[in-house]
């Protein structure tokens, strides 16, 4: 006789849903760990763990919810399918592509094949699939700490052999500002006032109107901050995700000055995965809670619209961390030099604190969540009609502008630090945006792709009192690229190997300086696979993924050279928003084709076409030299 009391169905109800709740939370994180290999992203083991046992609650839910399904005929397939199904709705509803149907159901149907097998085995050995749900995640959890452990990592910092600072050495703090653009910083004429903290710590410092960055994401930004060199010399960009050693970084420059060397960042791309941690002593690591990367897994997506979404991207964490560390410094310590990112205004848009969230929007949360999902997919290749783009370009403009507001919030908490702790004014300072963002203009969303000025053009400022006057702004363009060898010159010394690009001081005297103003991107593969032949080549040419980029300033010239899509030429003051592609023909454009060379050749930059990763700048001829003369770069 069948046992279909209501503690049997439920007993068992909870079980089918447990054990198909961790079928699913191994398919998810196959595909988890897949993105991590994929992306050569640091292991965030803790953060997948966390991943699978949150659906396992899910799992029991479900089950206990249909368990009376289980006393019909064919009971636990019709018990199994009802929680597929609703599964699928759910992954459906958080989807960051609902017309990537195989991208949010595959790993549902891959649970429902693992519990298949695991059903099996319990026939000949109950105990099979229990051990089956261990050591699976297990296995799947070992395979990037495995990769991460073959990589080598920091490890323990040999100091004995450094040489002592010079004396009265400053500290340096380097301050980036992720995903800010200077067209929503206040600082440069922006409506909203999304940052009095760098407002005012510009007005004791100096300005740079017209920065511009190196590249348009995280990895090749950083690198090129870390080593006053382009991506195509560094060699870290979309085709090659890693800094090798060719090139000395900041932070190790730093050390041979004898300084100690500490990050604090919640981006995963500063660390040891990437190469970006080489030269800094220690990290504080907050990007290992996995905050920032809560957008790209089911379970968190599926919290986050049950109402409970993470404070921040992980910006508080940093700003503690380094509000502790400084609290526990010794007044004699060695001088620092401090990295500091902070991720805030970075997708995902609505992860902010309420008090930031609402500063510009009364919209409810579910909308504001929903906008940041669209936007987040069409980072990703969701492919948006003009309706849809008008749907969220105000909800993505406002949260955006609140995540630039919490930025600057976060950097107001750090110099508040520095000077309680009587710091600050005997500091190098350095704040700016490592890359832009779109919201929307040209169609375009997020900064993987697009080399428009949302994208490129970034807040810079830079205070040092007594060295520095306060209230100075340098209006010609400039790149970010030579902070490296700015602060070198401000501790009255040069990197260690020659950089692409010089200090930016001379600027201050309105001499040239910060040259050359270039920018890169390179293929992304990725988004190729998803959008398909047909669509890429259809694309604006300024925001296709296909192919590499290169940007050149000269002024208020713009020159943009692709390999995919020829050559393309704006007038910035006579076309600010570059809505009209003025031709390669043009005069201009041609004596900016022949600069580009004459510099290129200068500095050691490799053909845009070319094998990447040079990543040394030649001693200049006679002949080199004149040229540049004649063309303003050298005096």
């Amino acid at each position: 006789m069948t046992d279909d009391s209501p503690a049997r169905l439920a007993r068992d109800g909870l079980l089918n849903g447990l054990g198909f709740a961790a079928a699913t939370g191994s398919a998810h994180l196959a595909w988890g760990v897949g993105l991590i290999m994929a992306m050569n992203m640091p292991p965030l083991t803790g953060f997948a763990a966390r991943s699978v046992l949150l659906e396992l609650p899910l799992g029991l839910a479900l089950g206990l919810l249909f368990s009376p399904l289980l006393k019909l005929s064919h009971g636990k397939r019709l018990h199994v399918g009802a929680m597929v199904l609703c599964w699928l709705a759910m992954e459906l509803h958080v989807s960051i592509d609902p017309g990537a149907v195989a991208m949010w159901a595959a790993p549902t149907l891959v649970g429902l094949l693992l519990y298949g097998i695991g059903t099996w085995l319990a026939r000949r050995h109950f105990i099979a699939p229990i051990v089956g749900a261990v050591v699976l995640p297990a296995l799947l959890l070992s395979v990037p700490i495995a990769r991460q452990a073959m990589a080598g990592g920091m490890g323990a910092v040999d100091t004995s052999g450094r040489a002592a600072p010079k004396a009265g050495a400053p500290d340096v703090v380097f301050v980036v500002l992720d995903t800010v653009r200077a067209k929503s910083v206040s600082a440069y004429g922006y409506e909203r006032e999304t940052t009095p903290h760098f407002d005012a710590f510009a007005a004791e410092g100096v300005l740079f109107e017209k920065a511009v960055a190196g590249a348009t994401w995280s990895l090749p930004a950083h690198a090129s901050l870390f080593t006053g060199h382009f991506p195509s010399s560094h060699g870290t960009n979309l085709e090659h995700r890693y800094l090798d050693d060719r090139l000395p970084t900041l932070a190790q420059d730093m050390q041979a000055q004898g300084y100690q060397t500490l990050a604090f960042t919640a981006n995963t791309h500063i660390s040891d995965s990437f190469g970006l941690t080489r030269g800094f002593d220690w990290t504080d690591q907050a990007w290992i809670t996995g905050a920032g990367g809560r957008g790209f897994t089911f379970i968190y997506r599926f919290i986050d619209a049950l109402g409970f979404a993470a404070e921040d991207k992980g910006g508080g964490q940093v700003a503690r961390n380094i509000e502790s560390w400084l609290a526990e410094r010794p007044a004699d310590d060695t001088p620092a030099f401090v990295f500091v990112n902070f991720l805030e205004a970075h997708f995902p848009f609505h992860q902010l604190p309420d008090d930031f969230l609402y500063a510009y929007t009364d919209e409810p949360e579910s909308a504001l969540r929903d906008a940041s999902q669209i936007a987040f997919g069409a980072m990703f290749g969701r492919a948006l009609d003009h309706d849809e783009l008008e749907q969220i370009h105000q909800p993505i403009l406002d949260m955006y502008d609140s995540g630039v507001k919490y930025s600057d919030h976060l950097f107001g908490r750090v110099m508040e630090a520095y000077r309680s702790a009587g710091r600050l004014d005997d500091a190098i300072v350095v704040v700016l945006g490592d890359h832009g963002e779109m919201t929307g203009e040209h169609g375009g969303h997020g900064h993987a792709t697009g080399m428009y000025e949302e994208n490129l053009h970034v807040p810079l400022a830079i205070r040092y009192p007594g060295h520095i006057a306060a209230g100075a702004r340098v209006s010609p363009p400039i790149s970010t690229v030579g902070v490296y060898a700015t602060l070198m010159d401000l501790l009255g010394t040069r990197p260690s190997k020659k950089t692409q690009v010089d200090t930016l001081l001379p600027a201050l005297a309105g001499r040239v300086a910060g040259q050359p103003v270039i920018s890169e991107h390179f293929e992304e593969s990725m988004l190729l696979t998803r959008y398909g032949d047909e669509v890429v080549d259809a694309m604006d040419p300024m925001l296709t993924p296909r192919g590499r980029h290169r940007v050149f300033r000269s002024d208020h010239y713009k020159l943009v050279q692709t390999t995919a899509r020829g050559t393309l030429f704006f007038d910035l003051v006579a076309d600010p928003g570059e809505d009209h592609d003025l031709g390669e023909d043009h005069p201009e454009a041609q004596r900016l084709v022949s600069e580009l060379e004459v510099v290129g050749r200068a500095i050691g930059l490799p053909a845009l076409d070319g094998e990447l990763g040079g990543g040394e700048v030649p001693e200049l001829d006679a002949a080199a030299e004149e040229q540049l003369r004649a063309l303003g770069y050298i005096e």
